[in-house]
């Protein structure tokens, strides 16, 4: 399953983030903060496809949805899960969709995320996507394969394939 740990990642580990992608905690410092000044732990994580860098208090980490990248095991399900079909989705316009599917990735489910490419590959098939359709599939695809690329050790071209071939399957 998705990583829930309490948020005791270390110096290091490869994550999520919701809307960028994977990254890994380059560091993690202690900053004084607030009006006493005490000391909070700060995680620095570098997302690997844009370069930046994020800084977000060790505390706050899990209600962001940043977690450990998915196992192996969760990469079939969520092949699996692109199989489905949710003919739901292709009723609703796409203002509604667009809401559903900005709060769905900022959950940073991998699951979620999964279920937006398989309704907009649905809807892709039906009919032309609009302009913000594209980009919405554009993005939740690339950070799907990015991080099906870091969960089985792969090149993002091979992740990209599997993704296609569970369309196709």
């Amino acid at each position: 399953m998705e990583g829930k740990e309490k948020s005791n990642l270390k110096r290091g580990a490869r994550v999520v983030y919701p809307a960028h992608g994977v990254g890994i905690i380059e560091k993690i410092e202690r900053i004084k903060t607030g009006e006493k000044l005490s000391l909070t732990p700060f995680y620095t994580i570098r997302i690997d496809e844009s370069g930046m860098t994020i800084r977000v208090p060790a505390s706050r980490a899990m209600q962001i949805g940043i977690r450990s990248v998915i196992k192996d095991r969760d990469v079939r399900k969520v092949l699996r899960l692109l199989r489905t079909k949710n003919k739901a989705a292709i009723g609703m316009n796409w203002h509604k969709r667009q809401k559903s599917y900005i709060d769905r990735i900022k959950s940073g489910s991998v699951f979620e995320l999964a279920e937006i490419l398989r309704d907009l590959t649905i809807i892709q098939i039906k009919k032309e996507l609009s302009f913000g359709e594209q980009r919405m599939y554009d993005n939740v695809r690339q950070l799907m394969v990015m991080e099906i690329a870091e969960a089985k050790g792969i090149e993002k071209d091979q992740a990209s394939k599997l993704l296609d071939k569970a369309f196709t399957a």
